[in-house]
């Protein structure tokens, strides 16, 4: 039986540092990781941060699970209901997509009108099949859309050729209220 994905959270900035203790301890792990140009006063370099701060995924056994808590920067597990919060492996493996694979686009009729709070899905892509509310309207070529995992969101930029509005946004002015 596969063991459920958990969340852990850690102390600021031990990320690698506990994912390599999890690693020693044959633990299954995941550090979704992204890379990022950095500067400095006399150079840049391009470094690997983690995508969600203080967060990495495990997949423990029993036993497994109390030893994890024994590790230097582990500070707990997310709980939920009182229950340590279980990640689908869905998500996980959409995550791993999205970092690892990148986007293959093709030829999408990109004629629709996108509005913020709009509500879309993606077409193509790791992402494909995913719903994601419009957060910001860039340049005529990319959307910057939010896609729930865990209780944080990811902020992706997309291709409008990609997205087909699913539900347009709420507007307000039209809703009266009841009273």
């Amino acid at each position: 039986m596969v063991n459920p994905w958990r969340v852990i959270y850690i102390a600021s900035r031990q990320e690698k540092k506990v994912a390599a203790l999890l690693e020693k301890s044959r633990v299954e792990f995941y550090l979704p990781l992204y890379k990022s140009l950095r500067f400095w006063k006399d150079r840049k370099k391009w470094v690997e941060m983690p995508l969600f701060n203080g967060y990495i995924f495990v997949s423990p056994s029993e036993i497994e699970r109390d030893i994890i808590l024994q590790i230097p920067g582990v500070v707990k597990y997310i709980r939920h209901n009182g229950k340590d919060a279980i990640v689908p492996s869905r998500q996980i493996e959409l995550i791993k997509n999205f970092i690892e694979f990148g986007y293959n686009i093709s030829d999408v009729a990109g004629d629709e009108q996108f509005e913020v709070g709009d509500i879309a899905e993606i077409l193509d892509g790791p992402l494909k099949g995913s719903e994601a509310e419009i957060f910001y309207l860039g340049d005529e070529s990319y959307i910057l859309v939010v896609v729930e995992a865990l209780t944080q969101s990811i902020k992706v930029k997309l291709p409008k050729e990609i997205l087909k509005i699913t539900r347009k946004k709420l507007n307000t002015e039209e809703v009266k209220p009841l009273w």
